[in-house]
C-alpha cells in the first residue's frame, strides 16, 4: 500500500503538464535563502522565515523531531537527543550545529543539544539542514548531520521585536530583540530570551522532574566584511532520572553555562579569502542524591560501589582558527583551507559518598586535551553546463595529552550534481570519513577497555529531484557501512566488533496551492543491520497558509512502532494545529496546540534494580498562546 502511494505521487507530478526551471522552483521554495546554500556540502533540507512562521516553529527541537532518518529522543538527563533511526543514543556526538560561522558543540560529547537544542527561533531567519559530511569545506569536527542556523539581518530588521509566549503546563518564554544601524557602515542585532518551563513524568507513582530554567543572550555586530558573534547560554534543570539505579533519584540538578565569542573576516575585494576565528567556554555542574545507589560506569568493577551522592564540577573550553581560500581556473572553482582547534577539559572537582564515606576521585583518566590540524581541499569542476564534479580531501592530525594515542586521519569524498533537464536534477556523493572518540565517550568506556578505536564511515548518498510549476518530488537513498561504532552498552562504551550496515528512503513531495497554500509530504524508512531499538520508519503530513489577516497550519508527525526485548511501544502521532490573527501590521497573536492526542514518540530506558527496560513518553500535549509587537 506504502508503495502504491508513492508510485501515484511520482506519476501525478511526472505527467504535469507544466514545467518550470529546477533552479527557479528550489528559488521559489527556498524563499531568499538560496544565497547562503552550499549544494557542494550534502543533501539539503531549508526552513524558511515564512514557514518557521506559519507553522509557529518556536524552538529548535520542533524542527529536529520531525526530520526524517532519525527521531528526537529523550535521554536520562531529560536532554532531548536525537537518534539515528532504528537505534537509541544517549547522547548524539555526529550532530555539527551551527550559528552563522560559529560551531556550537560541547567539547566534551560534541553535542550542541543540552544548551543549544531548545533554542528560541526568534532571531532566526532561516535553517539549512544538511546530510553529508560538512567538515571538508569549514574544517569542523567530522559528523553525519550538519545544521546551521541564520540570524537576521539587522539592516533589515532595523527595530525592535518583543515575543511572550504561554502554555498551559505553566511553561513561559519572553524574547526581545533589537536591531540598528551603527552609521553608515555597521549594524547589529542583540536578542535576549528567558524560559521557563515546568515538565514531570509519571514512572511507578513517583515524578521524575524535569523543570528547566533557561536563559539567552546573542549578539550580532556586522559589516560588508567583518562579522563579530557573541553568544550566551545560561541552563538550570532537575537531572530527571540521572544514574539512578532505581530511575527515581531523590534528588538532583544539572546547571550549564556556555558562552563564545566568534570573529569572520573576509579579504580582497571577491571576499576569496576567509579568516575565522572562536573562543568558547563552558562551565558544567552536576549534584544527584539517591539512597537506592547511584551507577557510574567507571565504577561497575571497583570497591566503590554503593555510591548515595554524586556531584561534579567541570571546565571546557574550545579554541579554533580557520583560513581558506577560494580561487577559479577555467572550469575549476577551488577551495583550499587550514583549520586549527584546541579542547581542554579539566575536572574541577569530582566526589561521591560510597558507604557514607566522601571521596575525592577526580578525573576518571588522564585524557583532557586534544588538539587537531586540519588541511582540506576542494575542487568543483563543470565538466559541462548541467555537470558538476566535485572532490574533497581532508587530512586531520589529532595531537592528545594522556594516556589516548595520537591519531591521523584522510578523509574522502566524490560526488556530482547532474541537472539534465531544467525540471530534472540528481546529486550524489560518496563519503569515506572517521568519527573519533571523545572526552565523553572516553570516561564513560567499559573500564576495562578506555581506548576506544575511532569509527570509521563510509556513506554512498544519491537524490532525484523534479519539479513542475506549482510541485516538487524527491527521493533520496543512503547506504551507510560503519566499522567500529562506538555503542554506549550498559556496561559502558565499546566498539562493536563487526561492521554495522543501513539503508535509507526518504520520499518527500510538495505542492504549492493557487492561493499560496502549501502541502508538504514526506515518507522515509530504513534497514539496519542490527536489532532495532527504536522506530525506523515514518513520515509527516503539513499543511499551511493565510487568508487576510489570518496564517494556519496543521500537521501529523509519525513514527512508526517498534519492539525490543519485552517492551513494545506503539507507533506515534503527534498532531498540530494552529492559527495566527495579525491584529495590525506589528502586532500579532497565535495559538498552537501540540500533541493533542498526546501520541508522541517514546525513549526506551533500563532501570538497573529491577533489570528491565521500559519506555517513557518523550513529551506531552500543550497549547501554548504567542503575542508578537514589533516596534
Amino acid at each position: 500500500m506504502k508503495i502504491l502511494l508513492l508510485l501515484f505521487l511520482f506519476l501525478s507530478t511526472l505527467f504535469s503538464n507544466t514545467l518550470e526551471s529546477l533552479l527557479d522552483q528550489y528559488e521559489k521554495t527556498t524563499e531568499n535563502s538560496l544565497q547562503t546554500v552550499d549544494e557542494k556540502m550534502g543533501h539539503v533540507r531549508i526552513y524558511s522565515q515564512k514557514e518557521m512562521k506559519l507553522m509557529q516553529y518556536h524552538k529548535l527541537s520542533d524542527i529536529l523531531k520531525e526530520l526524517p532518518l532519525f527521531t528526537l529522543n529523550r535521554n536520562r538527563y531529560g536532554v532531548s537527543n536525537p537518534s539515528l533511526a532504528g537505534s537509541k543514543t544517549n547522547v548524539s556526538g555526529f550532530f555539527r550545529f551551527f550559528i552563522n560561522d560559529h560551531e556550537i558543540s560541547s567539547a566534551q560529547t560534541k553535542s550542541p543539544f543540552i544548551s543549544w537544542g531548545d533554542l528560541p527561533l526568534d532571531f532566526i531567519d532561516h535553517v539549512e539542514i544538511y546530510y553529508g559530511q560538512s567538515s571538508f569545506s569549514l574544517g569542523n569536527d567530522s559528523g553525519v548531520y550538519f545544521i546551521r542556523l541564520y540570524t537576521k539581518k539587522p539592516e533589515k530588521e532595523n527595530g525592535a521585536e518583543l515575543t511572550t509566549r504561554i502554555s498551559n503546563n505553566h511553561t513561559n518564554s519572553n524574547g526581545f530583540t533589537y536591531s540598528s544601524q551603527l552609521g553608515t557602515d555597521w549594524s547589529y542585532l542583540i536578542y535576549l530570551n528567558n524560559t521557563k518551563i515546568r515538565d514531570k513524568v509519571d514512572y511507578k507513582g513517583n515524578e521524575l522532574l524535569n523543570d528547566s530554567h533557561r536563559r539567552y543572550l546573542y549578539l550580532d555586530i556586522k559589516n560588508e566584511t567583518t562579522s563579530i558573534n557573541v553568544g550566551y547560554s545560561d541552563l538550570s534543570k532537575d537531572n530527571y532520572m540521572g544514574y539512578s539505579k532505581d530511575v527515581t533519584p531523590s534528588s538532583g540538578d544539572i546547571y550549564s553555562k556556555d558562552y563564545f565569542l566568534d570573529v569572520t573576516k573576509y579579504f580582497l575585494d571577491d571576499k576569496s579569502i576567509k579568516l575565522n576565528f572562536s573562543f568558547g567556554k563552558n562551565r558544567r555542574k552536576y549534584n544527584e542524591e539517591n539512597n537506592e545507589g547511584i551507577t557510574i560506569i567507571p565504577y561497575l568493577f571497583s570497591s566503590i560501589r554503593n555510591i548515595t551522592k554524586y556531584k561534579e564540577d567541570l571546565d571546557l573550553t574550545k579554541t579554533s582558527a580557520y583560513l581558506s581560500k577560494t580561487f577559479k581556473y577555467k572550469d575549476n572553482n577551488f577551495l583550499a583551507a587550514l583549520s586549527m582547534e584546541n579542547k581542554k577539559y579539566k575536572v574541577n572537582n569530582r566526589t561521591l559518598i560510597n558507604s557514607n564515606t566522601p571521596i575525592d576521585v577526580g578525573a576518571f583518566n588522564d585524557f583532557n586535551e586534544e588538539s587537531v590540524y586540519s588541511l582540506l581541499f576542494q575542487d568543483d569542476y563543470k565538466i559541462k553546463d548541467d555537470l558538476i564534479i566535485i572532490g574533497n580531501a581532508k587530512y586531520d592530525k589529532y595531537k592528545r595529552k594522556g594516556f589516548l594515542k595520537d591519531s591521523t586521519n584522510s578523509n574522502y569524498r566524490i560526488g556530482t550534481i547532474y541537472t539534465p533537464f531544467k525540471n530534472f536534477g540528481l546529486k550524489s556523493f560518496y563519503t569515506i570519513t572517521t568519527v573519533p572518540q571523545d572526552f565523553y565517550s572516553i570516561d564513560f568506556a567499559l573500564p576495562s577497555n578506555k581506548e576506544l578505536k575511532e569509527q570509521k564511515y563510509n556513506i554512498y548518498t544519491i537524490e532525484g529531484v523534479f519539479t513542475t510549476e506549482n510541485s516538487k518530488f524527491g527521493i533520496t537513498y543512503d547506504h551507510v557501512t560503519i566499522k567500529d561504532f562506538i555503542y554506549l552498552s550498559s556496561y559502558g562504551f565499546v566498539n562493536v566488533d563487526h561492521k554495522i550496515t543501513t539503508d535509507g528512503w526518504i520520499f518527500d513531495y510538495e505542492y504549492n496551492f493557487a492561493n499560496q497554500d502549501k502541502l508538504k509530504l514526506n515518507y522515509y524508512f530504513t534497514s539496519l543491520s542490527e536489532i532495532a531499538n527504536n522506530s525506523q520508519d515514518g513520515g509527516y503530513i503539513k499543511y499551511m497558509g493565510e487568508y487576510k489577516k489570518f496564517e494556519y497550519f496543521t500537521s501529523l508527525n509519525y513514527k512508526s512502532s517498534y519492539a525490543y526485548k519485552d517492551v513494545h511501544v506503539g507507533s506515534a502521532y503527534d498532531v498540530s494545529i494552529g492559527s495566527t490573527y495579525n491584529v495590525t501590521k506589528n502586532l500579532s497573536l497565535s495559538l498552537k496546540g501540540e500533541n493533542i492526542f498526546n501520541k508522541s514518540t517514546q525513549s526506551l530506558f533500563y532501570d538497573v534494580s529491577t533489570k528491565k527496560d521500559f519506555s517513557l513518553k518523550d513529551y506531552g500535549r500543550s497549547v501554548t498562546m504567542t503575542l508578537k509587537w514589533v516596534f
